[in-house]
């Protein structure tokens, strides 16, 4: 895979996490965004080394809904 398909592969997982904690969290974009961007999942989803992007989007949102409850374990485990 090209940098520029994991560039648009994490740009795609990233925005369907956005709307997602839209959904969840009842807020607004940019307060989705702030949330996501504070979490340990974003950041292994933006270092191509630990291959969290080649997970499915549902997949990395189930470890991110993990995190935010309070239980990273799920993230560990990659």
């Amino acid at each position: 895979m090209t940098s520029t398909e994991q560039n648009r592969t994490i740009r795609n997982i990233s925005a369907y996490l956005v709307e997602q904690l839209m959904k969840m969290k009842n807020c607004s974009r940019d307060e989705a965004v702030n949330l996501l961007i504070q979490t340990t999942v974003y950041e292994a989803l933006m270092d191509t080394a630990t291959d969290l992007y080649l997970e499915s989007r549902e997949a990395v949102f189930d470890i991110l809904k993990e995190e935010l409850a309070g239980n990273p374990s799920k993230l560990l485990m990659l």
